[in-house]
């Protein structure tokens, strides 16, 4: 007979809450706790890692239990305090409690060294902005005395062309100086004829 749906379900359900944490985390907390001549077999690590993973669902489950009293969807650092006590560890509640104040410390101090970098950028940034303005504005009046002397310039060039326009050129007088002596000696042989 095949399995139902409803069994389906309850093997993985019961798959997905099984957890155990790497065996080398493992080795290493046990060879930081544990006196150098103990040694610790492949089956004991193995049993080691699985109780640690039971462990923490087990302290996963109550501290959700009390986010839900309080309304809450997310497990903050109190609820697995209050779940500590209620498993009766109360003997590590004052390490637990000395670690979290010191990791909050930690946190804060990132934080604010983050806040204090991002300020000095801002800073430094806005001191470059205005620094860039300066400049630019230092620049651009030397560019308007530039412009004045080219409009002068323009001023003058364009009179130039006026006046040569207006005026003959040295060949042009030739050339009207040579046609008049042509034609006033057309003229002089027209009467003397």
């Amino acid at each position: 007979m095949p399995p139902t749906t409803s069994s389906k379900t309850a093997e993985s359900s019961s798959s997905s809450v099984e957890f155990e944490p790497p065996l080398a985390s493992i080795r290493r907390i046990l060879k930081m706790n544990l006196p150098d001549t103990t040694n610790v077999g492949k089956d004991a690590s193995a049993v080691f890692a699985r109780a640690c993973g039971i462990f923490v669902i087990y302290l996963t489950t109550c501290a959700n239990d009390y986010a839900r009293e309080n309304k809450r969807q997310t497990i903050t650092a109190n609820d697995i305090l209050a779940a500590i006590k209620e498993l009766e560890f109360d003997d590590f509640t004052p390490q637990l409690e000395a670690f979290l104040a010191h990791y909050r410390a930690e946190e804060q101090s990132k934080k604010d060294a983050k806040a204090k970098n991002k300020a000095a950028m801002q800073q430094s940034a806005q001191q470059a902005e205005e620094s860039l303005d300066t400049k630019e504005a230092a620049s651009d009046e030397p560019a308007k005395e530039d412009d004045k002397y080219e409009d002068a310039e323009d001023e003058i060039t364009q009179d130039n062309e006026m006046t040569d326009s207006a005026a003959p050129t040295e060949k042009e007088d030739d050339a009207d100086n040579q046609q008049e002596k042509s034609s006033d000696e057309g003229d002089a042989t027209m009467t003397n004829e």
